[in-house]
């Protein structure tokens, strides 16, 4: 339903629909969600390992097997310049290095990191993770366990969903009837 069929608003030109607005927030949010949750309980998996093993130096690193946790999408997030990295760091870089990434991609590089330096992949199965000891309390505070459980995503979703729902058939609804209030007011 288009919002320039009611003819005291006035959306001249516009092509959003009020279902697509109702929809893209629901989106927005469910996919904020999910970061949140991916950030807490997977990344945040890591980092309390980390803390829970001690290892606040370069001597005291361990790796991801040692630790018991996958590599499984970690190597993005222990790329340089990463939330992640801020708070965790690698003691052994040149040892887990493996290419360079190609340079036809430089452009696009630049265009969004500002910087045409490729990323060095890494190999997690020998990079020795750490957590130096000024970064502790901020990785604590930050990754700490409290709030954003999954369970809590799914029933939030449902919830939103059927928000959203509701809201597809009502808020058309709802603007008709202040349309005609206005209608009537200025009729007087």
């Amino acid at each position: 339903m288009l919002l320039d069929i009611y003819t005291n608003f006035s959306f001249e030109n516009s092509t959003i629909s009020l279902t697509l607005i109702i929809w893209g927030l629901y989106a927005g949010i469910l996919i904020g969600g999910i970061a949140s949750v991916y950030n807490k309980w997977y990344l945040g998996g890591v980092v309390r390992a980390l803390l829970a093993a001690e290892c606040l130096s370069a001597e005291t690193g361990k790796t991801l097997s040692e630790l018991g946790r996958p590599t499984w999408g970690m190597k993005r997030a222990l790329r340089d310049g990463t939330a992640l990295r801020k708070s965790v760091s690698i003691a052994n870089p040149q040892e887990c290095l493996l290419t360079q990434d190609s340079k036809r991609f430089g452009a696009i590089r630049r265009f969004f990191t500002g910087s045409a330096q490729p990323n060095p992949k890494l190999n997690l199965s020998l990079a020795r993770l750490y957590i130096p000891e000024e970064k502790k309390y901020h990785a604590e505070v930050r990754y700490e366990k409290k709030g954003s459980a999954p369970i809590w995503l799914l029933i939030g979703g449902v919830i939103l969903l059927v928000i959203a729902v509701l809201a597809t058939f009502f808020i058309p609804e709802l603007l008709q009837m202040i349309d005609n209030a206005i209608t009537m007011f200025k009729n007087l």
